[in-house]
C-alpha cells in the first residue's frame, strides 16, 4: 500500500523559445507544461498519459530537476528542491533516478554495460570500483542477464532491445532510488518482451518501496502498472484519478476519446468517440479550454474560459466545462459503441 508523500508538483510551468535572435525566424514561445499540479506517495505508481506533445515528458524531467521550472514548486520528501544548486540537489541525486526511452541512446555506445551499471556508485562515493563491480553483476543478474559475466563487458551494440533496456533498468536501480521517473520504458521493445519489463520494475517496486511517474502514450500499459491515471493535455492536466476509476468511467471528452481509440480484444469493433483534427501547436494554444477546437460537446463558455482542475468526487479531478455524465462509457458500450 501507499505510503506518506514523497513527491509535490505545485503548479509547475516550463516554456521554451524557438527562433528569434541570432536564429532568425519568428520566435515562438512553446507552453510544454503550464500549470501542472499533483502529488506522489511512496510506493505508488503514477501515469501520465496523453498524446505526444502534450507535456509528459518535460513533467517527468522538471521533478527529478533535470529541467528548472519557469514558475511553481517541488517537494521532494518535503524539502523544497525548486530552485536548489546542483551542489545542493547532489546529495539527492541517487534518490531519483529516470529510465529513459531508447535504452540505446541513453547508453555511452563504447562503455560496457558492466560499467555503465557500476557507474552510478562511484560517481556518488557509494562504493568502491570493486565493490560496485560486485553490486552491477548481483543487478545484472536481478534483471534476468544471465550469467552476468557474459554481460558485464559487451557494449550497448551487442545487446537486444529488450537487453538494453534491462541494463538501462539496473543502472537506475543500484542506487535503491525512492522516485524513479520511467518515460516509456517499454514503446521501443518488442511486445513479446513488455511484460517481463513492466513486471521487473513492479519487482523493484515492491522490494524498495520506490514510487513511480511512469509516461505513456498507451493507456493499457497504464493500466496494467498505474495506481493513479493522470491525461494530459497541451501541458496541462484535464483528468486525474484511481486507475480503474478513469479507464471504466471517465469524465474528459479526451479521456474518452482515448480509450474508446485503443485496440480491445473483448470488443473487436467498436464505435470511436470522435475528436476533431489534432493536437495543437503548444506555440499557438487555443483561448479558453484548449481541447475546445477538437471537443464534440464545447460550450460558448469553452471558447473563452479555461476551465481548472477540480474534484468532481472524491478521490476524482477533471477540467472541463461539460464533462461527461458518471457511468457514460458503458451506457456508449450498450447502445452502439461496440459492434
Amino acid at each position: 500500500m501507499p505510503g506518506g508523500v514523497i513527491l509535490e508538483a505545485v503548479g509547475l510551468r516550463k516554456y521554451f523559445v524557438k527562433g528569434g535572435g541570432i536564429l532568425g525566424g519568428p520566435r515562438r514561445v512553446i507552453k510544454a507544461v503550464d500549470g501542472v499540479t499533483f502529488t506522489l506517495r511512496r510506493g505508488e505508481t503514477l501515469a501520465l498519459v496523453g498524446e505526444s506533445g502534450s507535456g509528459k515528458t518535460t513533467t517527468g524531467k522538471l521533478v527529478l530537476r533535470l529541467l528548472e521550472p519557469d514558475s511553481g514548486r517541488i517537494i521532494f520528501d518535503g524539502e523544497d528542491i525548486t530552485h536548489l544548486p546542483e551542489s545542493k540537489l547532489r546529495p539527492l541525486r541517487p534518490r531519483m533516478q529516470m529510465i529513459y526511452q531508447d535504452p540505446y541512446w541513453s547508453l555511452n555506445p563504447r562503455k560496457p554495460v558492466g560499467e555503465a551499471v557500476a557507474e552510478p556508485l562511484i560517481v556518488h562515493g557509494l562504493a568502491s570500483r570493486e565493490e560496485a563491480r560486485r553490486e552491477a553483476l548481483k543487478l545484472l543478474e536481478r534483471v534476468g542477464l544471465t550469467p552476468p559475466e557474459d554481460f558485464y563487458w559487451r557494449i550497448p551494440a551487442q545487446l537486444s532491445g529488450g537487453q538494453r533496456q534491462r541494463v538501462v533498468i539496473a543502472r537506475a536501480m543500484i542506487l535503491k532510488p525512492e522516485l524513479v521517473v520511467a518515460d516509456e520504458p517499454v514503446s521501443m521493445i518488442d511486445v513479446s518482451m513488455r511484460a517481463e519489463i513492466l513486471r521487473l520494475l513492479k519487482d523493484f517496486q515492491r522490494d524498495y518501496g520506490l514510487a513511480m511517474i511512469f509516461i505513456t502514450h498507451d493507456l493499457s500499459v497504464a493500466r496494467l502498472v498505474a495506481d493513479r491515471i493522470a491525461i494530459m493535455y497541451l501541458g496541462r492536466i484535464v483528468e486525474m484519478g484511481p486507475a480503474d476509476a478513469i479507464l471504466e468511467d471517465p469524465r474528459h471528452p479526451y479521456t474518452a476519446a482515448l480509450i474508446t481509440a485503443a485496440p480491445s480484444v473483448r470488443l473487436r469493433r467498436r464505435r470511436r468517440y470522435e475528436i476533431r483534427g489534432e493536437i495543437a501547436d503548444p506555440s499557438r494554444i487555443p483561448g479558453g479550454c484548449r481541447f475546445h477546437p477538437r471537443c464534440p460537446r464545447a460550450l460558448e463558455r469553452c471558447r473563452s474560459e479555461e476551465p481548472e482542475l477540480a474534484e468532481s468526487e472524491p478521490g476524482r479531478l477533471v477540467a472541463c466545462h461539460n464533462p461527461l455524465p458518471k457511468g457514460w462509457l458503458s451506457k456508449w458500450l450498450s447502445s452502439g459503441g461496440a459492434s
